[in-house]
């Protein structure tokens, strides 16, 4: 809890808003709960929690990848604006390939949306720091990293069970 309190300090145009970080981490129950389901399954069979896992991680990479035509739309001169709408699909097609695999190869899958999506936000934001706020990056690189660990502790489980 100190973390996310450390995150929202700092200076004003670094500062997380608590809008924003309330609702991002509120986002991470579902793959921290699911993770926790598929290590011990409870009343919910483990395939069925690594199902979900999976399609809510689709889901949200679709959003992370919808910010990005968001921000195209707005994007200052000087900005990759073609090529960011079009890497704002590509999320969503990784997110629907996991889905339509074993959860197996589909967990890694979303892992590695969620990575790129963080990598390519990385290079944006050092390429054209005006594309978006500083917090942003600051976020999203919390908000990643925390559901690459739940899924990763999903995936390994899954695999040993």
């Amino acid at each position: 809890m100190s973390d996310l309190l450390t995150a929202a300090k700092g200076a004003p145009q670094d500062r997380i808003p608590m809008a924003a970080l309330i609702p991002g981490v509120l986002g991470l129950i579902p793959f921290w709960g699911l993770a926790l389901l598929v290590a011990m399954p409870l009343d919910i069979p483990a395939d069925l929690a690594m199902f979900a896992l999976v399609t809510y991680g689709a889901i949200i990479l679709t959003f992370v990848g919808a910010i990005w035509w968001g921000l195209a739309v707005h994007a200052p001169e000087g900005a990759p604006r073609s090529w960011m709408f079009i890497w704002s699909v590509i999320p969503s097609l990784i997110g629907w390939s996991g889905v339509m695999v074993s959860d197996v190869i589909g967990i890694p899958m979303i892992m590695i949306g969620l990575l790129m999506q963080w990598a390519l936000d990385l290079a944006a934001h050092r390429a054209c720091p005006s594309l978006f706020a500083p917090w942003i990056l600051k976020l999203r690189t919390l908000l990643t990293v925390a559901a690459v660990i739940a899924l990763a502790i999903a995936w390994w489980q899954g695999s040993v069970l």
